[in-house]
């Protein structure tokens, strides 16, 4: 039997290489952190100095002129202390700010439907065990009542636009990397998604948010990349929002 020695031998793809191991610390972490504690006390102060200076009447609503630029001050504070600390040295691609390969993106819309459907049933299931569910957030972000189109765009630009950019940042951008490299994916995961969930404090949405948690920390691992977490967050968020005012509406 002849060999020719000019075909070609189908050579494999090279595996892909792991990720690189951060170049930052969970010192850095919580330098970030401190900086943002400070800023959050700052905003609150001069809020509440403005507030008594002028006779306004004071609103916990987060559409409220006052509670909105605060709160617009800590995510802006989020970005700027994580680009600050970290990524001058380590480069945004490090922190995630690649872009992401196709298949990841396209995976968004169908994680998104199975998200609000899995979402559906744990909220439903909180429900039966405290005798009844209530989303805090209607009260926080409205005020319980329904919202002009400004202030709908207004509440948009900022939780569905500025927040999940800031949050994937910090969660998946900043911290997932340092638990990867000292748990590895498996147990990342999850304790990602569950760090997410305590953080926002709300105890009726915590399974709810570790829900979303363990979606976003996938897509950080299956993709190198934020982008992804951003956009499913960005469609959550917005979804939120606008259900909500419409209840209200209606």
């Amino acid at each position: 039997m002849n060999h020719d020695p000019t075909t070609a031998v189908p050579v494999p793809p090279p595996a892909p290489a792991p990720p690189a191991a951060p170049l930052w610390t969970w010192r850095d972490v919580g330098g970030v952190v401190l900086l943002i504690v400070v800023v959050a006390a700052a905003l609150g102060l001069l809020a509440r100095g403005l507030v008594a200076a002028f006779g306004l009447t004071p609103e916990q609503r987060l559409i409220s002129p006052a509670v909105y630029v605060v709160g617009l001050g800590i995510y802006l504070a989020v970005i700027g202390g994580v680009h600050a600390l970290v990524g001058r040295r380590a480069g945004g691609a490090a922190l995630g700010l690649r872009p992401p390969d196709r298949l990841s993106l396209l995976l968004v819309p169908p994680l998104f439907v199975a998200g609000i459907m899995a979402l559906a049933l744990v909220n439903a299931a909180v429900g039966l065990l405290m005798g009844g569910f209530e989303n805090p957030q209607v009260e926080a972000l409205t005020g319980g009542a329904a919202l002009a189109p400004a202030e709908v765009l207004f509440l948009l630009i900022l939780v569905a636009g500025l927040v999940p950019f800031a949050e994937e940042l910090f969660f998946r951008g900043l911290v997932y990397p340092l638990m990867r490299r000292d748990l590895g994916p498996a147990l990342a995961i999850p304790l990602n998604a569950a760090l997410f969930a305590l953080v926002h404090v709300i105890p009726q949405l915590l399974p709810g948010l570790f829900v979303i948690g363990l979606i976003l920390a996938y897509l950080r691992e299956r993709s190198g990349s934020i982008w992804p977490g951003v956009l499913y967050h960005a469609l959550q968020n917005g979804l939120a929002v606008l259900l909500i005012n419409a209840a209200l509406a209606g």
